[in-house]
């Protein structure tokens, strides 16, 4: 392969101030009264030759399009990488700030952001001047972390709980970076399940079951940082004894965070083998499709119905600004989809493909079929936000991740937006396979 595989791994501390807005659930006044343990931003930066790449995870729920604009031009002055190639996840917390505009949820909290932005650019920064030669090993292991949410109640209808029979992805990827002396430099560890075990009427910071297994690993295993990228989490809740998929509190969270912390150390303790191995990525401009606007006059007489809802956090006011919205929208030209610039990154045997919503598990797991590369982890909320992309199955059958969609927007996904997924990212991972093929 010629050059030699560098890598290198910071943190910035990236908790709020006391007295923000914790988002997640909609509830306008929990304001942090104090901190569990501090939200961080973990970077890694991989270069090999001309290829250079950063990979960041934010202990954050949401990520909006533009700030991850923000983010990548921040860093790109810092160093030398192409924007595109810095490549933002998000953990989904439900216990940290207001990061994004959600329609009855919040509203994107930018004094925070101006203080923050600086920082996860500089923990990139940092992790590119500690880089030096590195090796990489890879392993897998089952994980029952997860558990589909989506319950079946006897009148038929859908509700947050816990459905045995859904699916879910039951496979952790952890990702081993070590020096040439094996000395550990940093670990990724991939696994989709909602970061909601936490009890969500509590008002401290927290970066939920994902922070518990970091640390328990981090502090098993040299110290260096674990980065966690979040996988298929749509439909996607935390497994727990109290049967339910939001937690009640310290409790259910460290039950579901170690349990995380031992599956991924029983991949970590399985990598033996270590390689210098391929870097490279593949980018390109996509189209994600979206449904129609409503008629006019029918939208109109719905924002009518709901005019003394405006000011009732959650549904409610979201339903009113969604059809404000659509409303509003049909003054201008209409959209059938929105640009996303699609970066998969692939790291030898991995290939990295970042999502910009909530996946639903299936979706995940049929990229994964069809990939050609032994590992492939669908990164959700990551490099942007699109709200949930749902399955048609579950369209017709409704629950919250159909309805919520109306809290981002005018306009919500097509109904085949799980097909588009599926087929635009896997011939997206074809493509980044083939150049591999090509460079040999």
């Amino acid at each position: 392969m010629g050059e030699t595989l560098l890598g290198g791994a910071a943190r910035s501390d990236i908790t709020p101030p006391l007295g923000s807005l914790l988002v997640g659930y909609a509830d306008p006044n929990r304001l942090a009264e104090s901190v569990r343990d501090p939200l961080n931003a973990t970077a890694i930066v991989l270069e090999r030759g001309e290829t250079l790449v950063a990979i960041v995870s934010l202990d954050w729920s949401i990520i909006e399009n533009e700030t991850v604009a923000e983010v990548r031009a921040a860093v790109a002055k810092l160093i030398p990488i192409k924007p595109e190639n810095v490549t933002v996840c998000v953990t989904h917390t439900h216990s940290g700030p207001a990061t994004f505009n959600v329609f009855g949820w919040a509203e994107l909290d930018r004094k925070y952001m101006d203080v923050a932005v600086p920082k996860i650019a500089d923990a990139v920064r940092r992790a590119y001047e500690s880089r030096r030669p590195v090796r990489i090993g890879i392993s897998t292991t089952h994980s029952d972390v997860g558990v589909n949410r989506r319950e079946i109640l006897p009148d038929h209808s859908i509700a947050f709980g816990v459905n045995p029979w859904g699916p879910y992805d039951q496979t952790m990827t952890v990702i081993r970076i070590v020096d040439e002396t094996e000395k550990p430099v940093a670990t990724i560890v991939h696994y989709g399940a909602h970061a909601t075990s936490f009890d969500g009427s509590t008002k401290i910071v927290t970066r939920d079951w994902p922070g518990v297994m970091c640390d328990r690993v981090e502090q098993l295993t040299g110290g260096v940082p674990v980065l966690f990228i979040n996988g298929a989490l749509g439909d996607i809740g935390p497994r727990m004894a109290n049967n339910k998929t939001v937690g009640d509190g310290e409790a259910s969270m460290l039950e579901v965070g170690l349990r995380a912390a031992g599956d991924a150390l029983r991949a970590y303790r399985s990598i033996h083998a270590f390689g210098d191995v391929e870097l490279r990525t593949y980018s390109e401009t996509v189209e994600i499709p979206y449904a129609p606007l409503p008629p006019i006059e029918g939208a109109k007489q719905e924002l009518a119905k709901r005019e003394p809802a405006t000011k009732t956090p959650g549904p409610e006011m979201a339903e009113y600004l969604h059809w404000k919205a659509i409303v509003e929208a049909h003054a201008r030209p209409p959209m059938t989809d929105k640009s996303f610039q699609q970066t998969l990154t692939q790291i030898g045997s991995v290939a990295l493909v970042p999502c910009p919503g909530e996946a639903f598990a299936e979706i995940v797991l049929r990229i994964r079929q069809q990939s050609p590369f032994d590992h492939t982890l669908v990164a959700s909320v990551c490099n942007g936000s699109h709200g949930y992309f749902v399955t048609r199955e579950a369209r017709a059958r409704g629950g919250y991740e159909v309805w919520v969609a109306k809290a981002f927007g005018a306009q919500i996904p097509a109904e085949h937006v799980d097909d588009w997924l599926v087929e635009s990212n896997s011939r997206l991972v074809r493509e980044l396979k083939r150049s591999e093929s090509q460079r040999h």
